[in-house]
């Protein structure tokens, strides 16, 4: 009798419990919700992310306080939403620079990307573009290959600095093409794209947003896009893969919470964010920023952040790029 009575407590207990979390997910949310973003106000990260907090804003029914905490490559903000209560009510946009490379590449972090924060969906994807030296004599990237190969240890590509996602992705490129450049890297993507288009080094991945009007105005030649798909601003620019090198590589930010948060929580916020990524308002402004809206769940972002971090573990080890610490 005793024991019958003690499991008759228990799946009361639990019950309670699972109607409890169920009401405050129904509740979910009743007051504001701040979105942390680990860059300065008015790039394009924290641009986009506030298209979104508008659009969330009207999904939700609650205003999105964007916050905006720079610092340690994503650190500051990453640790600012682990001190705050795992409710759902702060939020932080991941990117492949702190969620990904950061961990791959040896950087010391004060919590585990991957147990300490549940990603509940995507910001968005952001396309890259290769893009050469006006003045070098080629047209395709089956002629840069070509011309890089018949010049081994003559040509440099830039980047905006060691373990920047512009210098690990043509570090892909070289390596699913066969070829060897040097590594210049640069204090920011705007010097090492100035000294492109004078000439002064040969190539760069950069984001295809920074490189449009250059493209367009002929200070750049665009060689391949990133993307599975081309890009409807550059619809003439082949992707990589239409180009012979087996590499789908875009940038990207996603939407993370505390990993505690409760599942109902969690489920509402992947829901809302998927229906901001469809809303016309979004869509517009996403497409003057060349970003790419995406609906995925929450299981999908977990999966892609997960294999983008896995990958570029393999790059380091074959390449033994390392972040300084």
């Amino acid at each position: 009798m005793f024991n019958r009575r003690t499991l008759l407590v228990g799946l009361a207990s639990v019950a309670a419990a699972s109607q409890s979390g169920r009401a405050r997910a129904q509740a979910y949310p009743s007051r504001s919700i701040t979105l942390l973003v680990p860059f300065a106000a008015a790039g394009g990260t924290d641009i986009a992310a506030r298209q979104l907090g508008e659009s969330l804003s009207q999904t939700l029914g609650q205003t999105i306080v964007i916050e905006n905490r720079p610092g340690a490559n994503g650190i500051v903000a990453g640790q600012a939403l682990l001190k705050a209560d795992p409710d759902g009510y702060t939020l932080l946009v991941a990117t492949a620079a702190s969620f990904a490379a950061a961990p791959a590449l040896g950087q010391k972090l004060p919590y585990d990307v991957g147990k300490d924060f549940a990603p509940v969906g995507m910001l968005g994807l952001f396309p890259l573009v290769l893009n050469v030296a006006p003045g070098l004599p080629v047209a395709t990237l089956a002629e840069f290959i070509a011309y890089a190969k018949a010049r081994p240890g003559q040509l440099n590509f830039a980047s905006a600095g060691v373990g920047g996602t512009n210098h690990l992705v043509f570090e892909m490129i070289m390596r699913a093409a066969g070829i060897t450049l040097a590594h210049v890297p640069y204090r920011g993507a705007g010097l090492a794209q100035a000294d492109v288009m004078s000439g002064q080094v040969q190539v760069m991945v950069d984001s295809l947003a920074a490189s449009l009007g250059n493209i367009q105005g002929s200070k750049l030649k665009a060689l391949a896009v990133t993307t599975a798909d081309r890009q409807p601003l550059l619809v003439s620019v082949p992707t990589l893969k239409e180009s012979g090198v087996d590499l789908v590589y875009p940038g990207w930010a996603s939407i993370v919470a505390h990993a505690a948060t409760p599942p109902g929580v969690l489920a509402r916020l992947t829901a809302a964010i998927n229906t901001a990524m469809q809303s016309d308002a979004l869509v517009s402004r996403y497409q003057e920023l060349v970003i790419q809206p995406v609906a995925w769940s929450a299981a999908e972002t977990t999966r892609y952040m997960a294999a983008d971090r896995n990958g570029l573990i393999e790059l380091s080890r074959a390449t033994g790029i390392r972040l300084e610490q």
